[in-house]
């Protein structure tokens, strides 16, 4: 597997993260009060995998640019 097709994966991963928080807060809205704060704090988590998992893709995606020059040879 290469690091573009696990970018990848992890792109597709972050999509589907998205789209849970956006149903969590959908569900929040008409909520009690006990269990709005209990899916707010879910949310929260979600965001922070979330942003991990983006940032992971975008590392791998990067990966061989920091490693070679602008001429295509290693740096």
């Amino acid at each position: 597997m290469t690091l573009l097709r696990m970018a990848a994966g992890y792109r597709q991963s972050a999509e589907l993260i998205r789209l849970r928080i956006a149903a969590l807060r959908e569900l929040a809205r008409g909520a009690e009060p006990e269990e709005q704060l209990r899916l707010e704090r879910r949310i929260r988590d979600l965001r922070t995998l979330h942003r991990e998992t983006t940032e992971t893709a975008r590392t791998l995606e990067r990966y061989y640019e920091r490693r070679r020059g602008a001429d295509g040879r290693r740096a």
